[in-house]
């Protein structure tokens, strides 16, 4: 075959490419169901000088769905929310929620998260504080407690963890998130690549991949849910168990060292929507897994809140917590009835600190 004639042929292969692309890419556009902007991950030029985990100074509004548009801010620090010093202003209570989607508060407004509607709680009562948003979607209580170590040099007065109910059967993924956020910025930094990824990283298409490779995720971790569940029984709890036991070391160390440097842990108890309603758990295991959390960091003498109460209180239904039935994290009605039955515990937290914090000016 002549040079010409291969010459021709990868020419019409690549244009053929680029049209489908093109096409895809306008598809999906059209479609409305993939963002064309998303939030993006810091980069390893950033990481040694920002302790936050996302790339600083961000507004994107994301669109994954028709119904599911929202408003995400990123400040200079690589946390999601208003921009706040490094250094901690005197007579300020620092808050620090840890935890993964929804207490990042993935389909709501920046204003409707829970940091955000918590800091307002304690706002209105004259309390100087600053509620940071350490939220990273997708980790565990592992990559929690690196975020942790990464934003102390903001010196919170209390942390606040937050428990979501894929916490444990997530903590069998391999890498972890934390490790696998750490391969991403090699990847994206490399020479060649990084240009490629700046030109791709807002297009449908890419968004599009990123959104099926998330829902592969989340199949394979509900897989392994599955297979401990109906695999051999004496094999299943045994490793069923050692997740247990690996989320309670974690915990423990955790606590450890926060008590070292006198800062206060609170342990936020966050109910699947499963639990509003009738009840549609498939197993005992499901069904005592909130409580089951909720006494280990009770025996570790965490104070621990618990919002299934709060929520049933209410009468609303799971559609009108929840973002159901596009999605299952909290909507702003979610988030508000987190921060209300949060707030007495960090109000009576931050009383009992031997610098209580001072009343805001008018």
């Amino acid at each position: 075959m002549s040079y010409k004639r291969i010459s021709f042929f990868v020419f019409l292969t690549c244009l053929l490419l680029a049209v489908t692309a093109s096409a895809s890419e306008l598809l999906l556009r059209l479609s409305g169901l993939v963002s064309t902007a998303s939030i993006h991950t810091i980069s390893e030029t950033d990481i040694a000088r920002v302790p936050g985990l996302f790339e600083p100074n961000q507004a994107v509004t994301e669109t994954p769905h028709p119904r599911l548009h929202y408003h995400v801010t990123i400040n200079s620090l690589g946390y999601r929310g208003p921009e706040i010093e490094r250094d901690k202003p005197p007579h300020v209570v620092r808050i620090l929620c840890l935890g993964d989607s929804g207490t990042f508060g993935q389909f709501v407004n920046d204003e409707d998260t829970l940091s955000s509607n918590l800091e307002h709680l304690l706002r209105q009562e004259h309390f100087s504080v600053e509620v940071i948003n350490g939220g990273v979607p997708g980790t565990t209580i592992v990559d929690q407690m690196e975020i942790l170590k990464r934003s102390m040099i903001l010196k919170p007065d209390v942390v606040i963890l937050t428990f979501s109910e894929n916490d444990i059967t997530d903590l069998a993924v391999e890498p972890s998130q934390y490790d696998a956020l750490a391969q991403n910025r090699r990847l994206k930094d490399r020479a060649g690549f990084k240009t490629f990824y700046e030109l791709v990283r807002d297009t449908a298409l890419f968004n599009y991949f990123l959104k099926v490779r998330a829902t592969w995720n989340t199949y394979s971790t509900a897989h392994v849910s599955e297979s401990m569940r109906t695999s051999d029984p004496p094999r299943s709890e045994i490793e069923y168990e050692r997740l247990w036991a690996m989320y309670s070391s974690q915990l423990e160390t955790m606590r450890q060292y926060l008590a070292n440097q006198n800062i206060q842990l609170v342990f936020n108890g966050y109910p699947t929507h499963q639990r509003i309603g009738a009840d549609t758990f498939t197993n005992n295991r499901q069904r005592d897994l909130l409580g089951r959390a909720e006494a280990v960091a009770r025996k570790m003498g965490i104070s621990t809140v618990s919002l299934l109460p709060s929520f049933r209180e209410t009468g609303l239904t799971k559609e009108e917590l929840y973002h159901l039935p596009y999605d299952g994290h909290a909507n702003k009605n979610g988030y508000v009835l987190q921060a209300k039955a949060l707030y007495p515990n960090i109000r009576e937290t931050i009383q009992s600190m031997p610098r209580a914090s001072q009343p805001l000016l008018p």
